[in-house]
């Protein structure tokens, strides 16, 4: 048996963990065009000068204990599935067992006049991270426009004016992280962004990067010119299918798996930020590009990939802002899609600087904000996947001192210890 996983991140580090819990033997092979396995969502710490070693996700004591022949520096261009090869940029062929495809998202780049211009660079791999801190280093940058304010564009803003630099933070939207957070939820984190220095243009876009070889100004849908001697464009992140388009496999929003994370075709598997898979709190499948997920989707697929029968029952959408005065954390829904669902507020931000929402469908909580205060929320976590009924404690949900104690306690017994859906240890299904 041998065991070949394309990408080197989190889903890649799950995949292996769950094969060598199974198969302690057979060889591993990972292949990455990137030189090192390191943690995506630490990338704009580079602009700060964080340590390299402290931004590895793991180090080659991992890939060497377990077992694993690693292929760094090259890339997998396309998949033969009737003779089992990967083939690279090399010309060199890679046989396989079993595959797994961990190739992740690329970046959204809109097709904005001027976007091959010196100075314009997306943030989501180290090396992109590496090249703009050297840009902006080079050639004295003072000014920078972010386009987007999702997740990685407030953090490459914040540590930019971290580093002493104006940025200006161009959003389609009328306020940031408008499809990850609450309005509320939004407010407080601009708040908070202003008052760090970062300026912000809402309901507006990039039409055109101006300069002759190097961006000199940005031209907005409004007609205004911002002077800025960068850009970058922050605006998502889609799947990166079209290596597995070249073994002619099923492809939606993203690589479609069953509830094994097999593909359909034998003995390819997916996992990551490539895949859509099922979002727990509302039952549709959808793109969940977010770090843990990655490793829990690696995970069951390694397990599977060496034989057992472990069902993946989807993920979480869970995100963080913890770079900020106050820390920010959501999961699952965050703004009531109709009537039905129950809305209840904890809002103190002002005088007591926190803020706390948990929104139920039926008796069950199916999403939370916490902003400020965010220690014990990892139990709400538990809860929204357990799906168990809080009706009777929901005023509960929102309040600072809420614990375990609060949780009936048939759940705090039994419900806890088995968790089906964290995917902290695995079980054979049935």
């Amino acid at each position: 048996m041998r065991y070949v996983i394309i990408g080197n991140s989190a889903a890649a580090v799950g995949c292996i963990t769950g094969i060598r819990k199974v198969d302690k033997e057979n060889e591993i092979v990972v292949i990455s065009y990137e030189d090192r396995c390191y943690s995506k969502p630490m990338i704009a710490d580079v602009l700060i000068d964080y340590p390299d070693e402290k931004l590895l996700y793991r180090d080659k004591d991992f890939f060497e204990k377990n077992n694993v022949t690693q292929i760094l520096g090259h890339k997998a261009i396309k998949i033969n599935p009737e003779s089992k090869v990967v083939i690279l940029d090399s010309n060199e062929m890679v046989p396989y067992d079993k595959l797994l495809i961990s190739t992740g998202g690329v970046p959204f780049v809109p097709p904005i006049p001027g976007r091959e211009k010196e100075g314009v660079f997306t943030f989501t791999e180290l090396g992109s991270a590496k090249k703009f801190k050297k840009y902006i280093e080079e050639n004295g940058v003072e000014k920078v426009v972010v386009i987007g304010s999702g997740f990685i564009g407030l953090e490459v803003a914040y540590y930019l004016r971290e580093i002493g630099k104006e940025v200006i933070v161009v959003e389609l939207l009328h306020r940031v992280l408008g499809k990850a957070l609450d309005k509320r939820g939004s407010e407080i984190v601009e708040t908070m962004l202003r008052e760090k220095g970062v300026q912000f243009i809402f309901n507006n876009t990039v039409e055109e990067i101006l300069g002759e070889e190097k961006v000199s100004s940005v031209k907005l849908k409004s007609g205004e010119v911002l002077k800025t001697e960068a850009v970058v464009i922050a605006i998502g992140v889609r799947p990166n299918v079209e290596l597995a388009e070249t073994a002619r496999i099923e492809v939606n929003r993203g690589i479609v798996t069953d509830n094994h994370l097999r593909t359909n075709v034998p003995d390819i598997y997916a996992a990551g930020d490539c895949i859509e898979c099922i979002d727990i709190t509302d039952g549709t499948r959808k793109n969940l590009p977010l770090f843990p997920l990655a490793f829990e989707q690696g995970l069951i697929a390694g397990l599977n990939m060496a034989g057992k029968e472990i069902t993946y029952l989807g993920g979480l959408p869970l995100n963080s802002l913890k770079f900020l005065e106050k820390p920010v954390l959501n999961a699952g829904i965050v703004e009531p899609p109709d009537s039905t669902y129950e809305v209840l507020v904890n809002d103190k931000f002002e005088k007591r600087g926190y803020y706390r929402k948990a929104i139920l469908k039926d008796g069950k909580l199916v999403g939370f904000v916490a902003i400020g205060e965010i220690d014990r929320v990892g139990i709400l976590t538990n809860v929204i996947r357990q799906k168990i009924d809080v009706s009777n404690i929901k005023e509960r949900l929102v309040s600072l001192d809420f614990g375990l104690v609060d949780l009936p306690e048939e759940w705090r017994k039994e419900k806890l210890k088995e968790d089906k859906t964290a995917y902290k240890d695995w079980r054979p299904v049935g």
